[in-house]
């Protein structure tokens, strides 16, 4: 009786060590991803694209920096937006560009505007005028999808 006591429980120690050997070491976090408007070709998508996600990757660091009040953290982060270069409005035959409605150019300008006051706004320590200016800059990004899904002014 005790060997078949001794047995199970060894082979319960044993699955268990080997549950835990073989889980993976943590899983992977699907993020939302932003659809694709079809009405734009593969090659000037992956160039928007291209500039979206680094966005996509700096907003979650702003996100976190402004909720604790890291000033100097957002001031980082929202610099970095402000200093990003810009697509350029169109010119005539210019195909990427001529791709995308003028208010998507006009937006961009609104999101490196609003950086700016963000930037502003945590320099000055101030967190209800950076709080506002960080919502304005996320209204920008969330109507600048819209423009870039849909394609109209």
């Amino acid at each position: 009786m005790r060997n078949k006591l001794l047995f199970a429980s060894s082979t319960v120690a044993i699955a268990i060590a080997l549950a835990l050997l073989l889980r993976p070491a943590r899983s992977i976090r699907q993020e939302p991803q932003l659809a694709t408007p079809e009405r734009i070709p593969p090659a000037a998508r992956a160039v928007i694209a291209s500039k979206m996600r680094h966005h996509a990757e700096q907003l979650p660091t702003l996100v976190s920096r402004t909720v604790v009040l890291d000033y100097d953290g957002v001031a980082r982060v929202a610099g970095e937006i402000f200093d990003e270069p810009r697509l350029a409005r169109p010119l005539t035959g210019d195909e990427l560009n001529g791709l995308l409605p003028e208010r998507f150019f006009a937006l961009q300008d609104e999101l490196h505007a609003g950086a700016r006051r963000v930037v502003e706004a945590a320099a000055r320590h101030d967190s209800q005028r950076m709080a506002v200016a960080f919502g304005a800059l996320t209204q920008t990004c969330i109507a600048c999808h819209d423009v870039y899904l849909r394609g109209v002014d």
